[in-house]
């Protein structure tokens, strides 16, 4: 373990934004709490990816970017999840912006043992930002300053107690969110329906790239799909698709060895020119342009 202070890095992650004040890793960075102020204009890349899981805390200030295809603004106090193998677009922040941030690998994942239920797991991908009370802020704090003081030495003894501590915070948080926000009640049907289709893009859009094979699994018709998806996020079913296969590419190209020919195998394209003319259509450079970081 050891505490990190801010670096710039050409893989734009979001643990290694230059807006990053303090970072504490554990285990090769497979769990960090880290804290983050203000994302000044000009000094901040167009996202930020992530191949973790991740819990920001906006403890001060005000963050507005784009959060699974919905335009969102947080303020504090306010948490937002954020799954593993996104791309996040932030827009602007306040002067006073201040973030603290959970992130951990899907192999601490695995080790939580904690599924989120599916109705949680739709609230969060059609309304990723959500509000606390100050005190229950505190609380998250009290944890969070547990955790990354337990992190301060590593001794693989203290793995579980470690694991244990975020399994509790995470429990603590979808409690709070469910009696506090009235979950189940909260969603419409439209966002309901949006939240299961954006959940299945995530999980399936690396195997089928047209709406129908969706509506199918929600078994509704894709023109009913269409126009609920349309209605809650302001964006095309077939473009929320396509910012998933785009995110899904871009974390490849940044991040692993992968050639361009196997991300586009691995992504579901015919072939690597197929690839290459849909991301170029969608991002305006070639995958190889996108990998060299030429603008």
């Amino acid at each position: 373990m050891k505490t990190e202070t801010k670096r710039n890095d050409s893989i734009p992650a979001l643990y290694d934004s230059p807006s990053i004040t303090k970072r504490t890793a554990w285990q090769n960075r497979k769990i960090q709490v880290a804290e983050t102020g203000p994302y000044h204009e000009g000094n901040t890349p167009e996202y930020f990816h992530t191949n973790d899981y991740a819990i920001l805390f906006i403890t001060q200030g005000t963050l507005s970017g784009k959060f699974n295809h919905l335009d969102i603004e947080m303020r504090a106090p306010a948490v937002t999840y954020i799954f593993n193998d996104h791309i996040l677009h932030y827009n602007s922040s306040s002067s006073d912006l201040r973030v603290r941030l959970l992130s951990y690998s899907p192999i601490i994942g695995e080790k939580l043992a904690l599924l989120l239920p599916f109705n949680q797991l739709w609230h969060a991908y059609v309304r990723p930002a959500l509000p606390v009370d100050e005190p229950d802020m505190q609380t998250i704090m009290h944890y969070l300053d547990l955790i990354e003081e337990l992190m301060q030495k590593e001794k693989p003894s203290r793995e579980d107690v470690i694991i244990h501590l975020i399994r509790s915070l995470i429990c603590f948080l979808m409690e709070f969110h469910t009696e506090n926000t009235g979950l189940q009640q909260s969603l419409t049907r439209a966002e309901e329906i949006t939240g299961r289709f954006l959940s299945l893009v995530d999980s399936h859009c690396h195997e089928h790239h047209d709406i129908n094979w969706y509506a199918n699994e929600l078994h509704f018709s894709p023109l009913y799909v269409a126009n609920v998806v349309k209605q809650v996020t302001g964006s095309t079913a077939g473009d929320c698709i396509t910012f998933c296969i785009v995110r899904q590419a871009k974390s490849l190209l940044l991040t692993s060895t992968f050639s361009i020919q196997q991300i586009s195998d691995r992504l579901g394209f015919k072939n690597q020119s197929h690839f290459g003319t849909f991301f170029r259509r969608a991002t305006g450079m070639s995958p190889k342009a996108f990998r060299n970081g030429e603008s």
